[in-house]
């Protein structure tokens, strides 16, 4: 009787242990299933054209990317500035281009995108959003791509 108690103990904490992962997934497989949104695609096209010149297959894999890590990650406006979608999906899309053909976890590490309306200074020392826990920094002028220059 005691064995079957500790055995029922170990699958529970085993279980426990392993929903985040499950359920991450699972999730995650959801958002990859969604239709890209059509507004999200025109964004692609006028802020990171360079994505067009990208295979058929690896555009789809950086759609699927970008739905999951606009998903998951808050951006955050700075110094009163309005976040649209055009800047979280050309954002996004520029960090998934890391992403295409690994398993990735999704910048695990970075916590929030903030965005600021400019040039910003850091008055301490920040790691690199793989090795921080935390923000990761933008800043929109430098993220728009070609056509917002």
């Amino acid at each position: 009787m005691g064995l079957l108690i500790l055995a029922a103990i170990l699958v529970a904490v085993l279980g426990w242990t392993l929903r985040d992962a499950l359920f991450t997934g699972w999730r995650r497989a959801r958002l990859r299933a969604r239709p890209f949104p059509h507004a999200w695609r025109e964004h692609l096209r006028r802020r990171v054209p360079y994505v067009r010149s990208l295979p058929a297959d690896l555009q789809l894999q950086l759609k699927k990317h970008v739905q999951v890590f606009i998903a998951e990650k808050p951006f955050v406006g700075c110094d009163g500035l309005e976040i649209t979608d055009e800047m979280r999906v050309t954002i996004a899309a520029q960090a998934c281009l890391l992403l295409l053909n690994r398993r990735t976890d999704y910048f695990p590490n970075a916590t929030e995108i903030l965005v600021y309306p400019g040039r910003f200074i850091v008055d301490r020392e920040v790691p690199t959003a793989s090795g921080s826990r935390g923000a990761t920094a933008a800043c929109w002028p430098a993220s728009r791509g070609p056509a917002g220059r």
